[in-house]
């Protein structure tokens, strides 16, 4: 394996096995040399990627995506986008995606890339104070990009880097992404973990990262799971209750605080709403539940795989049971992200026309695919 490609691997695998990082298939990397790219395949874990999870793509075809006229529908255009991504690959008889953000990757002048969901980036990235303290913390030279998703993204980038490029003379090294994650680049992988390293450790001192202690369950949770799965056709339902949990169900108001999702991450592995049941005896919590579960698939169309109960825990719901398990985690990142918040004035939630545009995405539906 080329030794470059190596590092892309190793810094992959580094991040992605960390879950203050990444979860699931969140965030992507790349390697750019001459007239190629290499960027991860959309779907594949970070954790456990080698080289055969990455796209190579041609850079020079990729330039029309920056130059073309697309359709004013968002949804046909993110389909137009996608058709010329797909084009742009050397070997299309793989079968592989690459990232829906490739166009970004291409767009930053360093060779490495690592773009990741970090929780305590995404503590500052996802609050009211996000852009402010952003230039506190961390200077001018970070560039930050207000809430975009797709192509709206790209172009938002590509028309901020001429006038950063003249003030500076280079590309920006760290990009913030409200209400997304961060982009780190570099001439080597070990530049961008000294950006990591400098940022976690930044915000680690400000917010102060609360010790989670799971507790134990006990036969009423266990029961209320058991008829979760029976009431729903057998789904897997898989339950947890720590001292993270308490944050957020002891009352409607205290919900609203995860009520809403704050990434596209979110959308896609948890659903953009989650029931919440703050009644106190089994009979009452399933009659409350599955009555709003009902409601939800009238919404949606399929069913929720999150059910917050008030003293009980957070209940993951879903056909098989690591994707209960993988919705779990990420509500989870969720509720520290909200709970870190307050260090910057309290979380700040993607809009409902950007949540309404990730549940149309095919692009995200395709990674939901992924992850069943």
């Amino acid at each position: 394996m080329n030794t470059k490609l190596k590092s892309l691997v190793d810094i992959s695998r580094h991040y992605g096995s960390d879950p203050d990082y990444v979860i699931a298939g969140g965030g992507n990397t790349s390697y750019k040399e001459g007239h190629y790219l290499w960027v991860k395949a959309s779907g594949m874990a970070l954790a456990t990627i080698d080289e055969t999870g990455f796209v190579q793509l041609d850079r020079r075809k990729l330039k029309v995506i920056g130059e073309k006229r697309y359709s004013e529908d968002v949804q046909i255009r993110e389909a137009e986008v996608k058709e010329d991504l797909l084009a742009a690959r050397v070997n299309p008889e793989k079968g592989l995606r690459p990232s829906v953000e490739t166009s970004l990757h291409d767009l930053i002048e360093y060779p490495f890339v690592v773009h990741t969901h970090p929780t305590l980036i995404n503590a500052l990235m996802c609050s009211q104070q996000a852009e402010e303290k952003t230039k506190e913390l961390f200077g001018e030279e970070v560039l930050f990009v207000e809430p975009a998703a797709g192509y709206s993204l790209f172009k938002i980038v590509k028309e901020m880097l001429p006038a950063y490029r003249q003030r500076y003379g280079h590309d920006p090294q760290v990009i913030f992404l409200q209400n997304h994650g961060v982009f780190v680049s570099g001439m080597t992988t070990g530049e961008i973990m000294q950006h990591y390293e400098t940022i976690t450790e930044t915000l680690r001192k400000i917010i102060g990262p609360e010790e989670i202690r799971y507790l134990p369950i006990g036969e009423e949770t266990e029961q209320l799971r058991q008829e979760f799965s029976r009431n729903t056709g057998g789904k897997h339902v898989v339950v947890r209750h720590n001292n993270l949990h308490r944050h957020f169900y002891d009352s409607v108001q205290a919900f609203r605080a995860v009520s809403v999702p704050f990434t596209p991450d979110i959308v896609v592995y948890c659903g953009a709403e989650y029931i919440y049941s703050e009644k106190n005896r089994i009979p009452e919590i399933l009659g409350d539940v599955m009555q709003r579960i009902t409601q939800y698939k009238q919404r949606y169309g399929n069913a929720p795989r999150i059910v917050l109960v008030k003293d009980y825990g957070l209940f993951g719901i879903a056909e098989k049971e690591q994707v209960a398990v993988t919705a779990l985690d990420v509500f989870e990142d969720f509720m520290k992200v909200s709970y870190y918040t307050k260090t910057f004035g309290g979380p700040h939630p993607l809009t409902q026309e950007t949540i309404d545009f990730i549940l149309g995405w095919e692009v995200e539906s395709y990674r939901r695919k992924m992850y069943g």
